[in-house]
């Protein structure tokens, strides 16, 4: 199970960098448009399309990655207010709902993706690419992220609610 674990973890990260990575290709690529439309006064074609398909890449496959290091966003106006006990289960039920979403996307992302690979659609633009090219990474970033979900449930069951920090004990 540990190997498993950091299997997985090495995939987050790897997730984690290509998100990275692609968010540099797109910077790149918008100030080489830049540059072409008003110094050489020539377009690039293509350019809109392929940022808004790397805009996608970029969160699919970063989402896992920034929930396993506690960066999305949480509520923690309310979680403060709430004793350990009660902030913990609202962790694991919003780990379990954004598992079971996560999940519902996979299903249907997928079905979607074969379904648009079969039927060879492609997306009408300057430069006509297949649509599964933009829809795989939904599903696949999804299921990444449902086990992450997943993962926070399972750690946020096992651990112990901090009974000494309670905000509505007195002193």
């Amino acid at each position: 199970m540990l190997a498993l674990t950091r299997i997985f973890d090495r995939v987050l990260l790897a997730g984690g960098i290509l998100s990275g990575c692609v968010l540099i290709i797109i910077m790149l690529m918008i100030t080489v448009k830049v540059i072409f439309r008003y110094v050489l006064h020539e377009g690039l074609i293509g350019i809109d399309l392929l940022s808004g398909t790397l805009l996608v890449y970029m969160t699919f496959l970063g989402a896992a990655w920034v929930l396993k290091n506690d960066e999305h966003v949480v509520l923690d106006a309310i979680l403060n207010q709430a004793n350990p006990r009660s902030a913990r289960w609202m962790r694991i039920t919003s780990s379990l709902l954004g598992a079971a979403i996560c999940f519902v996307v996979v299903v249907f992302g997928t079905w979607e993706s074969i379904n648009s690979f079969q039927r060879g659609i492609l997306i009408p633009a300057e430069i006509e690419i297949p649509r599964v090219v933009n829809l795989w990474v939904i599903p696949a970033g999804c299921l990444l992220l449902c086990f992450q979900f997943l993962r926070h449930a399972l750690c946020h069951y096992l651990s112990e609610p901090n009974l000494t920090n309670d905000p509505n004990e007195e002193p």
